[in-house]
């Protein structure tokens, strides 16, 4: 097959970034024929794949969107992608930004397209602006991102010939909201492999009891940071004020967390570590990753923790009921009651907390496939 992709971002901000240039490498180290359109900014140099660099300039949040500089570069520089995309059979694109301009495409060079969905946007604006109804400019801000998503989520139904999922939540909620696209979708989820899972990185954690927390993600709203802290004072007050907690993500100088840590005493027991090139280490030295979002569709954090060994529980929200499966491994989602209580049982009984590294040791086997075949094979069905 003949693969077209789209980055045209100037950096690799995401998780998701990254793996979907390890996804175009994998297709063309299968033998496929993979041609990447890539912005000139972007510092990465193909290993597999062919590129085309294009000229397409944006400051990420400001105006004109990202999606409608990457459109306006793509008309202009059609002539040369026309003559370099020979015979495509597929457009494969990961998330939103590109979607405009995979459809203009696709008209253009009479090829199919495939969608991957990573993030269920519309889900997460309409629970943020649950959570924010008495915040107008938060609220507003959530409201705008919503009707924006549901216009790509249409645009997505009639244009893309196959769209794929990470999750059942995600792919049945999709269905619900456009009931037309039912029989394009697929469930694609995460899988371990190189080179972001590293084999000298399997299962390096030994942890046998609970003392040290570990946190990775965002520290906005949807992440749930917040509902952690809370867990960690309610233990406090009841007495068991040894367990330690590291904190990787962006916004380190986020005043909300540090002073709600300060104003509980927590100070002592929470280290906010920033954004790290390398997580590995925090999880081989860790106990136990705690996911307490609102919404997520199906963080990569889940499956980095199932591949070192550490044992991980998140809210039983989006797509994480599908990769822990277990629900001694779930916990209801903005309760930090319930939170304390796992935490607190984890703590004093280390039967329990074996058990869950047990549970954890079982669904790592899941997430052992072929990951690029997966794509592969969706495609082919169609052809």
């Amino acid at each position: 097959m003949t693969i077209l992709g789209i980055f045209l971002n100037n950096e690799i901000r995401t998780g998701g970034h990254r793996r979907y240039l390890e996804l175009l490498e994998d297709l063309a180290e299968k033998g496929h024929r993979v041609l990447v359109l890539l912005n000139e900014d972007l510092d990465y140099a193909p290993k597999s794949f062919n590129e085309v660099r294009l000229k397409a300039r944006y400051v990420r949040r400001s105006f004109p969107p990202a999606s409608t500089v990457f459109r306006t570069s793509v008309r202009r520089n059609l002539g040369k992608i026309i003559t370099a995309a020979s015979n495509v059979d597929w457009i494969l694109i990961h998330g939103e930004t590109h979607l405009l301009t995979a459809v203009f495409l696709k008209r253009q060079l009479g090829c199919k397209l495939l969608f991957g969905i990573r993030s269920n946007v519309v889900r997460w604006s309409s629970i943020s602006m649950r959570e924010n109804r008495l915040r107008p400019l938060a609220f507003f801000s959530a409201l705008k991102e919503h009707l924006t998503y549901r216009i790509y989520e249409k645009i997505a139904a009639k244009n893309a010939d196959k769209l794929a999922f990470q999750s059942t939540y995600d792919q049945n909620d999709f269905i619900e909201r456009a009931p037309k696209g039912k029989e394009k979708t697929v469930i694609i989820g995460g899988n371990i492999g190189e080179p972001r899972f590293k084999p000298e990185h399997r299962n390096i954690n030994s942890s046998t009891t609970l003392k040290k927390l570990l946190f990775v993600g965002t520290l906005g709203e949807r992440k749930g940071l917040r509902y952690l802290l809370e867990a960690l004072s309610i233990l406090r007050e009841r007495g068991i004020d040894n367990l330690e907690l590291d904190v990787l993500g962006r916004n380190t100088d986020d005043t909300v967390h540090s002073v709600f840590a300060a104003e509980h005493g927590l100070q002592n027991q929470v280290r906010f570590q920033g954004r790290v090139a390398d997580p590995f280490p925090f999880y081989a030295s860790s106990d136990l990753l705690v996911v307490p979002s609102l919404f997520d569709s199906y963080p990569d954090t889940i499956i980095e923790a199932l591949h070192t060994g550490t044992p991980v529980i998140a809210s039983r929200v989006g797509g994480m009921p599908d990769q822990l499966a277990y629900n001694e491994l779930l916990f209801p989602p903005r309760d930090s009651r319930a939170l304390a209580d796992i935490l607190g049982e984890l703590t004093r009984n280390p039967d329990t907390y074996l058990r869950l590294r047990e549970l954890c040791a079982r669904r790592q086997k899941a997430f052992h496939f072929d990951w690029a075949q997966k794509w592969e094979e969706a495609m082919k069905k169609i052809i």
